[in-house]
This record gives structure tokens, sequence and C-alpha cells, in this order.
């Protein structure tokens, strides 16, 4: 029946029909793309922290991805018919006089739909709604974003990051579109001081940077400086902040590091080490790795900055986190190689006991490495330091292990450690050191030349000028150990294993320090060696300029150590002969001859320990090479009369 146009009454409402909400007002019914209201967002379930994995571009589904948000805007997804159970009638509107309530349906039995198969057929299917292209939403976005009210610019943004999060083309065409970028980076301004609007761009960055072509927009926008002037946002914000530059670190590398550091932001970076967040200080410290890889100035930026090296070690001291503690101590042997200054702060910050307590409980393998290398690099800063016992108990120990990188480590903070320490050179033979050092050394005497090296120093310190040194020379007599010692001075080079063998003959000026082993010494050809060294260094130190004066000076220290073991040797009849036979006396007389010096002084020990007369074999000297210029000059004379 037909009803009167002006006096028609609303039809009694349909089971499958969805009810009106009134309670819940639109926002802004005049833009239908914000019709409807977007669901609270929980921060705590959308920090996506990165731990250890690499960074991959990532084309998996919305679901796999932690974009920030929980849902969709209604607006940009599909409509899902729902059917509501109700105890009675669903009014739409007011219900007009004269009609009665219809009574509620009786309930269906259980397996209505095989009883009777034409219910579902007569059920309407719902209507699907066209979707509109993203190049159509688009604009009005872009207007939308533009608007002044910070309530609308972060509904909009958030209706931006669904595409973003949807993938496809949604994601393309904003990736695309610059000016939509543009826009976004210039509302973190209207944020109204609450911070809502700054976490929800930060989000959508945040999912932007999961992808390659995102993070080339953002850069290309001018999104990195906008991005370091918030990381002194409430964490829920610097989590998306700090992994969307992390991000940044990981695949555009240098690029992002250079213009995070024009920005500034190696500084910001070190301000938010004084977070609580485990998670968020891993970030920032793999940050500030990566910008030291990176990035010259940042690296140096870090050497020097005390602040960082104070949190950094207050972290490493009191986290159990393990991904930060391996984070951080990959930061340590890049700071700790650094100045003087630098390493002074790291003692005076107890870095030594930190060090050592980590290396003590750690069961990453990763984490004592860079600890002992850290170690390594300070240590020679630290041969006044007191109360190391443990230190060196712990690297003693060490040397006992398989660990080849440990081992090496171990012997080069050792040889810090007892280089002007009494006490320190003490302790070690106390260890039973000496014994370990040299079972090192003859296990690699053909190996290693660091490891050789690092064992050399380590015996040259601890077998003179402390209370125990005689004990530590006889320990190296009983195992064995001269001809071992003397074997490096025939089998290297000296130019290029120069600190093998300026260790080996230190070394060996110890060792005839003591009277029983000089013998030995001799035995060996060491008196011979000395001198064939002696004799080649003097022939290549003749070739160097005076101008230049730094490898001037290691050769004469070379010659110091090698006639100051001559002095010690000298002392026995033996060796006194074979120096005589040998007819090194010009080149000592030569020395002694210097101006005062060190050198001079030893020269001049060994001449009268030679009972050689300094002054008649200088004018022998010199007449021999009067005698050699007058036969030049004849044999040029003759040459010229033949012509």
């Amino acid at each position: 029946m037909d009803y009167p146009t002006s006096n028609r009454v609303p039809p009694p409402p349909m089971h499958h029909q969805i009810p009106s909400h009134p309670s819940h007002p639109m926002h802004h019914p005049q833009h239908p793309l914000l019709s409807n209201q977007l669901q609270p967002i929980n921060p705590e379930t959308h920090t996506s922290m990165w731990l250890d994995d690499p960074y991959a571009v990532s084309n998996a589904s919305v679901s796999q991805r932690d974009s920030g948000f929980n849902s969709r805007a209604a607006s940009l997804r599909s409509i899902d018919s729902t059917v509501t159970n109700t105890t009675g009638p669903l009014h739409h509107g007011t219900t007009t006089p004269g009609y009665e309530p219809i009574p509620p349906p009786p309930p269906l039995p259980p397996d209505h739909e095989n009883i009777h198969p034409q219910y579902t057929e007569m059920q309407p299917a719902p209507v699907p709604q066209s979707r509109p292209e993203p190049s159509q939403v688009l604009p009005e976005l872009l207007n939308l974003i533009m608007e002044d009210d910070p309530v609308i610019v972060r509904e909009a943004v958030s209706l931006t990051h669904v595409l973003v999060k949807e993938g496809g083309e949604g994601r393309s065409e904003v990736i695309r579109n610059r000016n939509i970028i543009h826009a976004l980076l210039e509302s973190f301004s209207k944020d109204s001081g609450d911070g809502k609007l700054i976490f929800v761009l930060a989000s959508f960055f945040h999912g932007l940077s999961q992808q390659q072509e995102g993070l080339r927009a953002i850069l290309d926008c001018g999104g990195i400086p906008r991005l370091i002037q918030i990381l002194d946002s409430p964490d829920s914000t610097v989590n998306f902040v700090i992994t969307t530059l992390h991000n940044f670190l990981i695949v555009l590398q240098e690029q992002s590091a250079n213009e995070i550091d024009r920005c500034n932001g190696t500084q910001s970076f070190i301000n938010l080490l004084h977070s609580t967040s485990d998670k968020l200080l891993t970030l920032v410290s793999d940050c500030l790795l990566k910008m030291s890889i990176y990035n010259l100035n940042s690296k140096l930026f870090i050497q020097n900055s005390e602040e960082c090296v104070q949190r950094l070690l207050s972290i490493f001291d009191t986290t159990k986190y393990d991904k930060l503690l391996l984070t951080i101590s990959k930061l340590f042997p890049i700071i700790s190689s650094g100045n003087e200054i630098i390493k002074r702060v790291f003692l005076q910050l107890n870095a030594l006991s930190i060090f050592e307590k980590q290396i003590r409980v750690t069961k990453s393998i990763r984490i004592r490495h860079n600890c002992l290398i850290a170690l390594r690099n300070i240590s020679d800063q630290a041969t006044r330091m007191r109360d190391v016992d443990s230190l060196i108990q712990q690297l003693a120990a060490i040397l006992l292990t398989d660990d080849h990188q440990s081992i090496l480590c171990s012997l080069g903070i050792l040889s810090n450690l007892t280089a002007d320490n009494r006490i320190n050179k003490s302790l070690l033979v106390k260890l039973n050191g000496v014994q370990t050092l040299m079972q090192k050394l003859m296990m690699n005497a053909d190996g290693n030349d660091d490891l050789i090296e690092a064992a050399l120093c380590t015996l040259r310190h601890v077998t003179a000028r402390h209370d125990l040194e005689n004990e530590a020379r006889e320990s190296i007599r009983k195992s064995y150990g001269i001809g071992n010692i003397v074997k490096l001075l025939r089998d290297k080079n000296f130019k290029e294993h120069w600190g093998i063998i300026k260790a080996t003959v230190g070394l060996i000026k110890n060792l005839s320090l003591s009277p029983t082993i000089i013998a030995q010494l001799c035995e060996q050809n060491a008196v011979r060696r000395l001198i064939e060294l002696l004799i080649n260094v003097d022939r290549e130190r003749t070739k160097i300029f005076d101008e230049n004066k730094q490898y001037l000076r290691q050769f004469d220290i070379m010659i110091e150590i090698i006639l100051g073991a001559l002095n010690n040797l000298v002392k026995d009849s033996s060796c006194k002969s074979i120096i005589k036979e040998m007819n090194c006396t010009s080149i000592v007389i030569r020395y002694s001859n210097m101006p005062s010096c060190t050198l001079q002084q030893i020269s001049s020990i060994l001449l009268k320990e030679l009972n050689v007369d300094r002054d008649r074999n200088q004018l022998s000297d010199l007449s021999s090479h009067q005698q050699l210029n007058n036969n030049n000059h004849m044999m040029d004379s003759r040459h010229i009369r033949q012509q």
C-alpha cells in the first residue's frame, strides 16, 4: 500500500539493519574522511624497538608490522555488516502513534539453516561500498594536514598512516607525493603543547622509515633536522624517533650520519643516555656506535666527551640487559683509542674495576673481547695505578686459556701494567706468570708478531727493577728459554720486526744481569748476534738525514739498548774476547765522541771495559780515513790523465 508523501511513516526496522548510535557524535561531518571517531592509541603497545636483527626492507603485511596504531579509520576500510542480537525491537528514530510495537520473533533452533535453507537465501546481502583510490584521497588529506586545528591535522595524519601501513599503491603514492611529506614535517610546529600531534607524526615517520623509499623521501624533504628537534619529547615519542634515526643509519649510513652530525645530533644522542629504559638506551648506544663509524667528526666528538664516557660506564656497571651491555662494549674500544686525557677520565671513573668485573662475570665472548681491548688501550696510562691485583690475577688466568684474542689483549695489558710498577711485577712472578709467558712465547715463536712482542715486553719488564727480578730471570733459564730468545735475533729481520728485535735485545740485557746466565748466553752466540745487529743498525743509521729526527731517535734507542747489553756481557772474559774479535770498536768510539747524551755515556763505559784507548783508536781511524781519501784522489787523477 502506498502512503501519502507528506504523512509517510517509517517502516518497521529489519533485523539485519545496523542500529545507529547517536551517543557518538561525528567530529567533522563536513569531511567524509574524518566522519568516524578514532580509537584511542595505547603507546605502550606501539613501541617498535630494534634489538639485534639486521635491517631488511619489509614486505610484510600490515598485521606483521608494528605501525604504531591499532586500527584503521572507518572511512578507509570496507564496512562489514554485523547482526546484533537483541531481545526487543530496534527503533530508528521515534515511533509514530497508531503503530503497535512488533513483538520479537521466536528463537530459531540451532540447526535452523538445515531445516529451512531458504531462510538464508532470503537475507539481503550487504552492499559493498566502493573504495576511493589513493590518488583521490591524498589531495583532500593534504588540505586537512595544512589546517591549523591540531585535532584535524592529527586525524588526517592518522589516515595517511593507514595508507602507509596497508602498503601497495597507497604507500607508494604517499612516498611519491613530496608535498604530503613536506606538509607533515611542517605539522610538528602545530602541536598544541600536549604532545599528541607530535606523537602521531613520530609514529607516522617511523612507519615510513621501514621502507628504503620512505627513508629517502624523509631525507630529501629535510626530515632529519625535524626529528632531532623532538628528541626531548617523552619516551613514548622518542621511541619512534630514535628507531627512525636508527633505520637511517642502518640503510643510508654515511649520508644520514653526515646529516645528523650537521644538526648536532650526536650531542642529542648523548643527552638521551640519561634515560632509564634499557631498550631505548640500546638504540641510542647503537646510534652513537654507527655515528662513530660513519662520521669522523662524530667519532672525535664522542672520544672527547667526558659526559658520554661517564654515562656509558655507569650504565655498563649497573644494567643487566645483555643487548645493552654488548652494544656499549662495542663503543669502548673506539672511545678508549682517543687521546690521553680521555684515557685518564676512564681511569678516574674506575673503569679498570668495571671492565674486570664484566670480564669475570659475562658469558659473552664478544663482551669479554671488547672489554679487554678497551683495557689494553687505557692501560698505558695505568702504570701507577694501585689495587689492580684482582685484574692481574684475572689476566694471568686468561693466559692459560685457548682464546687467542683474549690472550693477545691480556699480554698487552700486562705489558703496560708491569712497565713501571714494582708491585705488579712481583705479583706476576708470584702467580707463575713468567713460566706461562715463556710457554706462550715458545708455542708462537713463528706465529703472531703482536703476541710475540707483547710476551717479550712483559718478560723484559719483570726481569728487572723489583724484588723478585732474579727469580724471574731464573724461571726463564729453567724453562730452557735462553736459546729461543736468542734465536729471535737470528731469524727476525730488524727492519720488518723492529718491535720484536727491540724487546728481545732488552730482555737479553736484563738476563745478562745474572752471572749464571751470561755463560749460557755466550754459548747460544748471543754476543755475536748482538754485534752483527749493531753493525747493521749503524749502517742504516748513517743513511738517515739529520732532519728526520723521529727515525734517528728510534735508531739511537736501539743502539743504546744493544750497547747496554754488551756492557753487561763484557764482564765475562769469553764475551770480552768475542767483542774484540768482532772488531766493532770503531763504531763504539764514534758514538763515544757524540755530544753529551746517554748513548755517549754507554759507549764510553764499554770502551773502558774493553781497555781500549779511545783517543789512539780515533787517530788510527782518522789516519785510515785520510789514506782512503788520498787513494781515491790518486785514482781520480789517473783516470783524468788516461782521458
